[in-house]
C-alpha cells in the first residue's frame, strides 16, 4: 500500500473537547471492521518519550541524530529534525501500512474532519457537510459520546476511505 492510499481524518475541537476520547473509542470500532488504523498527535510543542538515565536518552543527549528502540512486538524511532515535518512527510515515512490515520491537532488542508462541539454550539456552528461531521460532546457520566455518535463517526470515516 502506498501512502497515497492512506485516508487522513482530522479530529478537531477545543482543548478538552474529547478528541483523544473519540480517537480511543473509534480505534476498536474501525478494527472490528477490518481496517488498519494509525494515530498521530500532530504539532505539539514538546513531548518526552525518553527519560533521563535510560540508554536511549544517553544516546540522544550525546548527539545521536536518530535513536531507535525495539522489542519483539514494537519499534520506536526518535529523529531530530532541522525543521518541523509536514503531515504528508510523516504519513509517507511512517503510515503507508495503514488504511486510515486519525490525526489530532491538524487543521490545515482539506482532509475529512470530525469536529467536536459543545451542545450549546449546535445551532451556531456551520459545517461543510460533505467533508465534515459535527459530533456533539455529550459529557455523560460514563463517556463523552453516545454509541450512536461513535457509530456516525465510524460511518463518516468509512465513507471517506480511499480503499474499496
Amino acid at each position: 500500500m502506498s501512502s497515497k492510499d492512506v485516508t487522513i481524518i482530522s479530529i478537531a475541537g477545543k482543548q478538552n473537547a474529547g478528541k483523544t476520547t473519540l480517537i480511543k473509542d473509534l480505534i476498536p470500532k474501525l478494527k472490528e471492521h477490518g481496517y488498519r488504523v494509525g494515530t498521530l498527535k500532530y504539532n505539539i510543542r514538546k513531548f518526552d518519550i525518553d527519560h533521563e538515565g535510560k540508554d536511549t536518552y544517553k544516546y540522544s543527549s550525546s548527539g545521536a541524530d536518530s535513536v531507535a528502540i525495539s522489542t519483539q512486538s514494537e519499534f520506536v524511532v526518535m529523529k531530530k529534525t532541522a525543521k518541523p515535518l509536514t503531515l504528508q512527510e510523516i504519513i509517507e515515512a511512517h503510515f503507508s501500512d495503514v488504511d486510515v490515520v486519525l490525526v489530532e491537532g491538524y487543521r490545515e488542508d482539506d482532509y475529512p474532519r470530525i469536529r467536536i462541539i459543545d451542545p450549546q454550539d449546535t445551532n451556531a456552528v456551520k459545517t461543510d457537510s460533505e467533508n465534515e461531521l459535527l459530533l456533539v460532546n455529550e459529557k455523560t457520566e460514563n463517556s463523552c459520546f453516545s454509541i450512536d455518535g461513535i457509530n456516525r463517526a465510524r460511518d463518516f470515516i468509512e465513507k471517506s476511505l480511499k480503499i474499496t
